[in-house]
């Protein structure tokens, strides 16, 4: 992470991002992500958000 922050890159890191935004707000940050030229990290309980533009999705979902 400190290698990245020492020079420009295209890598946004992301927690919840769509906590607390309507469905119009949702769909701008879904249109705006889907059009980034970079690497996201995002983690998400919303996968109605993200199923669509994701490349690989890695569940840590605790099972009981």
């Amino acid at each position: 992470m400190c290698l990245l922050m020492m020079k420009p890159c295209n890598f946004l890191i992301m927690d919840e991002p769509t906590n607390y935004l309507d469905a119009l707000a949702k769909e701008s940050l879904k249109t705006a992500l889907e059009e980034f030229e970079g690497t996201v990290l995002l983690v998400s309980h919303e996968e109605a958000f993200y199923r669509e533009w994701t490349q690989k999705v890695i569940n840590i979902e605790k099972k009981i």
